[in-house]
């Protein structure tokens, strides 16, 4: 049964939270030899029809050899659980010709850092819009056998994520429903958030919920975003005081087992919608 949503949109006041984006973990990404941190892990910018803006990425290379690495921009299309599937090929009105990129190979060496520098110049005549691209950082192709006469290529990779606000554009997000669903085999809160506006947006929250039993716990959405003209499922994950994932399901740590939630679900407390705050107060029931 879907659940119901009482007095989402009351108590509007304007906040100067920056837009969220999303993906790709600071942590080291690794393949036999290739153990690269990129920071910051995705850029949000913005510029002018046709002025240049400018930004640039810390790359470390944790391994203990050095790395070749290979850079190319790539369109990207987020999956319904918080993937990123990156495509070579130009999307109709890809905003990729604007992106001039400092290198395409470079060998970084063992525990060594490299500032890798890009640049985005809409022409002068372009509409508001919100450009979206990424930046693909690839290790040199290795063979992997896993057993005899089986073998195969596999190549270290990571995404940097960017966004670029050309003129004025903002999200619109709205909560149009509020449900239960099961995830992992765990049945999980979640909301469906609708996206008008022209930027990209995400929410985020102070809220506290009391299931049936009387148990009471803080939860916190996902940080997954809501690209323009999207809706998408974003979970309510109880906030065990760890780091904001962009995941759709807060993993657990060590063997311990999810709490259990006793349905029906109440929720309330404050939301955020990346330009404006909100009261929110929902019931969650199977």
């Amino acid at each position: 049964m879907t659940g119901s949503i009482r007095n989402v949109m009351l108590a509007r006041a304007t906040t100067s939270l920056a837009t969220g984006a999303i993906l790709i973990s600071a942590a080291p990404v690794m393949a036999n030899d290739f153990a690269l941190a990129v920071s910051p892990p995705r850029f949000e910018l913005s510029a002018k029809p046709g002025d240049t803006v400018r930004a640039v990425a810390e790359l470390n290379n944790r391994s203990d050899v050095a790395t070749e690495l290979n850079f190319a921009t790539a369109e990207w299309e987020l999956t319904s659980g918080g993937g990123v599937v990156l495509t070579e090929a130009l999307k109709p009105n890809s905003c990729r010709p604007w992106v001039a990129i400092e290198r395409r190979q470079t060998m970084l060496q063992a525990g060594a850092q490299l500032r890798y520098r890009f640049e985005v110049t809409p022409p002068p005549d372009t509409a508001p819009t919100e450009c979206r691209f990424a930046i693909v950082i690839s290790g040199a192709e290795e063979r992997v056998s896993p057993s005899e006469n089986v073998s195969f290529p596999v190549q270290g990779q990571i995404a940097l994520i960017v966004y670029v606000a050309v003129g004025d554009v903002k999200p619109s997000l709205q909560i149009v429903n509020a449900d239960v669903v099961n995830l992992n085999g765990v049945q999980t809160p979640v909301l469906m958030v609708e996206n008008t506006g022209a930027a990209h947006g995400r929410l985020s929250a102070f809220l506290n919920g009391t299931d049936a039993g009387g148990t009471r716990r803080e939860f916190a959405p996902s940080t997954l975003p809501i690209l323009p003209g999207e809706t998408r499922m974003i979970t309510l994950n109880i906030d065990d005081g760890g780091d904001a994932i962009e995941a759709q399901v807060q993993p657990h740590s060590g063997d311990a087992e999810p709490d259990t939630i006793s349905y029906p679900l109440t929720v309330k407390g404050t939301m955020n919608d990346s330009i404006n705050s909100f009261s929110f107060e929902g019931v969650f029931e199977p």
